[in-house]
């Protein structure tokens, strides 16, 4: 690391590079390092990038060779070498980027560039397999074979109908243009000299969904659910109705990830990147407590079908056990939006039911910080208790059944 912040020469390290700051907004400060002659780090607000930097017919050229958070320092070193040969004999590095440039589709940059150095690196699981799903179904082949370069504002508002057409969803074609929308991004973000033909056309209007099951409904669900022969799967939807939290969290849930001891599951990684310790009601902890007794793995929700171990795809049966309870219009994750609801019905506040679900949105993060567990725990168990004495599976609250041993005093 420099002495000083303004010394923009020093000896280049993996730490000294990951300890500068990032640089204001609207600031790019560039470093040269020390050892290796003609290699740069240009430092704004977001990225650290290494470039090659050299005089190349009387002009100052920077050649980009990759963000210092997946390239490693010895690699950017070696790279350097290696275009300083073409440098050497007046070439500039960039003019063959150009050419490689210009010459790529649509399918060649996602495949080369997007998907493996944005989406596997800076999105999650979830994430990367929606952009995969897009790609291969949303976006036409006549886009996907055309030039990045030649696409234009007048090509995305017709790709973005044509979508809605074929499919009949306004979610498909917004999640196409969505895709694009973000290529486009990074490919200046990149070094592309392009614009981005997709940005600032209006999505198609979406309506949000507000479904969850109906107190006529809860019944016939639970009666269905329990002429399923997978305890497991039985176990799973009671638990995503009794928790509220996401289906993909669930399915992936470790025993290691439960604590008997203090009344919770914790959530590693959620969808806004934070750890969660979710409070468990006590009808919660009656079913994983039953589960354990069976336990053969070091997941909650064992599966051999599925390469991870773990529950993956619960859709089919999902599908059949509405079939069965005689409800339409239901999806898995309409089960979360069930919890929040009967939390609501008990009177929960805007701000418990976030902190139960793992929601943060910019307006209630101050809010969040001050909660603590105790209403939280609370509201999830008010839920439980008034969904439970719909279904005969479980009493509403197993401690008011316990028996009370003979000769303790009332």
């Amino acid at each position: 690391m420099p002495a000083q912040l303004n010394e923009r020469k020093f000896n280049f390290t993996e730490a000294s590079v990951a300890a500068l700051p990032f640089a204001p907004n609207g600031k790019r400060i560039v470093y040269y390092d020390s050892y290796v002659q003609n290699l740069a780090l240009r430092v704004s607000s977001a990225n650290k990038i290494y470039y090659l930097v050299k005089k190349i017919a009387g002009q100052t050229v920077f050649s980009k060779i990759g963000d210092s958070r997946n390239t490693a320092l010895k690699d950017a070193r070696k790279q350097v070498y290696e275009l300083m040969n073409h440098a050497n004999r007046g070439e500039n590095p960039n003019d063959d980027k150009r050419r490689i440039r210009e010459s790529i589709t649509v399918q060649e940059f996602f495949d080369e560039y997007y998907f493996p150095d944005h989406s596997l690196l800076r999105k999650q699981v979830a994430s990367c397999k929606m952009d995969n799903v897009s790609m291969r179904l949303y976006i036409p082949a006549d886009i996907k074979h055309r030039k990045l370069l030649s696409l234009s504002r007048a090509d995305m508002e017709r790709m973005h109908n044509s979508i809605w057409k074929r499919t009949n969803s306004v979610y498909s074609a917004n999640r196409g243009l969505k895709l694009m929308r973000q290529m486009f991004n990074k490919a200046i973000d990149w070094g592309m000299q392009c614009h981005n033909p997709a940005a600032r056309i209006k999505l198609f209007p979406e309506a949000k969904r507000d479904r969850f099951l109906q107190p006529d409904e809860l019944p016939r669900l639970f009666a269905a659910l329990a002429q399923d022969p997978d305890m497991h799967f039985r176990a799973f939807i009671l638990l995503c109705i009794l928790v509220g939290q996401r289906r993909r969290n669930m399915q992936s849930l470790r025993w290691s990830d439960i604590s008997f001891e203090r009344r919770a599951l914790y959530i590693k990684k959620t969808k806004n990147g934070d750890p969660q310790a979710v409070p468990l009601p006590e009808q919660a902890l009656v079913i994983l407590r039953e589960l354990e007794t069976f336990k053969t793995s070091e997941w909650v929700f064992p599966s051999k079908q599925s390469r991870s171990g773990h529950l993956e795809n619960p859709q089919v049966r999902w599908r059949s056990l509405l079939k069965r309870a005689g409800i339409e219009n239901m999806r898995l994750h309409d089960l979360r939006r069930t919890f929040a609801s009967y939390q609501a019905i008990n009177g929960a506040s805007n701000e418990i039911i976030g902190k139960a679900l793992g929601d943060k949105s910019p307006a209630v993060i101050p809010i969040y910080a001050r909660l603590t567990e105790a209403p939280v725990r609370q509201s999830i168990q008010n839920a439980a208790n008034s969904i439970l004495p719909m279904a005969n599976l479980l009493p509403a609250d197993p401690r008011k059944n316990r028996t009370r041993p003979k000769g303790r005093n009332k």
